[in-house]
């Protein structure tokens, strides 16, 4: 056998080896986690209403930072992953990024701005409350916090003390009252 020959062995083994441990297997809940950090999405429905028949065709809404929003009429989806596609092809492409990529901020200010406008939407189309389907749990913490801040009911969430601080944050933030915590001082 050659080098040549080994070396391409070698690499056939480990790709073997990858799809048996990567593909083959079960996903864990910390990498299923990690994956909704990275990919994350909302979904809501106007309270008291049953889930869209399967196979209906939702409205496409272009969010403002270009995610879609998928309108049901009383069901709302949004998630970030066609944004995340449509970055790889930048960076695998020479250009590398820039024209039309982005300049709408982090993902985190994205998923924002969507999970607002998901609210707006909502509200717009005479939803009374939302019951929150599922969804990355900041992302249903941050429309509980819109909502409740907007005096919109939201159904299925149950705040915890970190999600009422966090409300609070944002509610004196909203109103340029926002002051730092101060940390007790350590003793060396």
């Amino acid at each position: 056998m050659s080098l040549e020959d080994d070396e391409r062995q070698q690499l056939a083994d480990a790709l073997q080896e990858a799809k048996r441990t990567i593909f083959e297997r079960e996903v864990t809940p910390k990498e299923f986690y990690a994956l909704l950090c990275r990919y994350p999405y909302l979904e809501v429905r106007e309270a008291g209403t049953s889930m869209p028949p399967v196979g209906f065709t939702p409205t496409v809404i272009t969010a403002k930072n270009g995610w879609k929003i998928y309108d049901y009429g009383n069901f709302l989806a949004s998630g970030c992953h066609e944004l995340m596609a449509y970055l790889w092809v930048l960076e695998d492409s020479e250009e590398g990024g820039g024209e039309g990529g982005g300049d709408y901020g982090t993902i985190v200010q994205q998923a924002a701005d969507v999970v607002e406008q998901m609210l707006l939407l909502a509200r717009k189309k005479g939803w009374a409350s939302s019951d929150i389907v599922s969804g990355h749990y900041p992302l249903q913490r941050l429309y509980w916090v819109l909502a409740d801040l907007s005096s919109h009911k939201v159904a299925n969430f149950e705040p915890s003390l970190e999600d009422y601080v966090v409300r609070r944050w944002v509610s004196a933030l909203r109103s340029n009252n926002f002051v730092m915590p101060k940390y007790p001082q350590q003793g060396r």
